[in-house]
């Protein structure tokens, strides 16, 4: 039954990995390796990188990170004059697909290796993130980002890389089976049940190599009819990619940072 999950999982995957291609030669947001087939090792939190240095691209404005860094001990804060809310994750997650084993430590690691020839590609690595959104009241305007810190990243060569986000079901914990994670995942499914229709907005995609990596999910939490929202977090690309995150459990962890869209008067 797993394997069939995986299946559709990796159709997904093959979407993200036509966009990841697509916007490397569109935006020139990849790694180049300084030999073909080198691995690139980076200390996202250093800025160490063992291939060639770039310039990463800005995710997110300096003083949001500055004001997410603060509101994990709870103290209130603004940005712009709007008021922030900040939701650190309540679950997170990572299994290891070909060992069927679950991880919950200080790390949220996704990887992807890419089969080569008559290999198959392989994902040893996924994460799940889950948000309790009982109190949040959401507004229309706005504006909703999940935000990771990264701690590591290795890819091979110069291919392009993502990291990919999917929705999935809440009805699992951080010690929950391997099996009880991937029933969650069947949402997955649904979305692909009907080719013709496959609703690409579900998804998300972060092809960047900054410490932060940010999502938009607003749309999905305006649409959350439960009390809770989880999500799915995978590493794709061209060649062999992974990246580690903070989990929770370090006080760094996934969180979502809610704001209003701010209003400027006109000059």
């Amino acid at each position: 039954m797993f394997s069939k999950y995986l299946f559709c999982i990796m159709i997904v995957l093959s979407i993200f990995s036509a966009a990841s291609s697509a916007s490397a030669q569109e935006d020139n947001l990849t790694d180049t390796a300084s030999a073909s087939g080198a691995i690139i090792e980076t200390d996202l939190e250093s800025g160490e990188d063992s291939g060639n240095d770039t310039a990463p691209a800005e995710l997110l404005p300096e003083e949001v990170i500055a004001v997410m860094n603060d509101t994990y001990a709870g103290e209130a804060s603004a940005a712009e004059g709007c008021s922030m809310t900040v939701l650190p994750a309540v679950e997170d997650v990572y299994m290891d697909i070909s060992e069927d084993m679950v991880y919950n430590d200080d790390h949220l690691v996704c990887e992807y290796l890419k089969g080569y020839g008559y290999e198959k590609d392989e994902i040893p690595g996924i994460a799940m993130v889950q948000f309790n959104i009982t109190d949040l009241d959401l507004q229309e305007d706005d504006v909703a980002v999940l935000v990771l810190k990264g701690e590591s990243m290795e890819k091979v060569g110069d291919g392009g890389v993502a990291v990919a986000l999917m929705p999935i079901t809440s009805e699992w914990s951080e010690n929950s089976s391997v099996t009880t994670l991937a029933l969650n995942m069947l949402s997955i499914v649904a979305m692909m049940s009907d080719g013709d229709d496959l609703d690409i907005s579900q998804m998300g995609a972060n092809f960047g190599s900054d410490e932060i990596f940010a999502f938009d999910v607003s749309e999905h939490l305006k649409a959350a009819e439960e009390d809770r929202i989880s999500f799915l977090l995978m590493a794709t690309g061209d060649t062999d990619y992974r990246v580690s995150f903070k989990s929770r459990e370090t006080g760094e962890g996934p969180a979502l940072l809610i704001i209003p869209y701010p209003t400027v008067p006109p000059a």
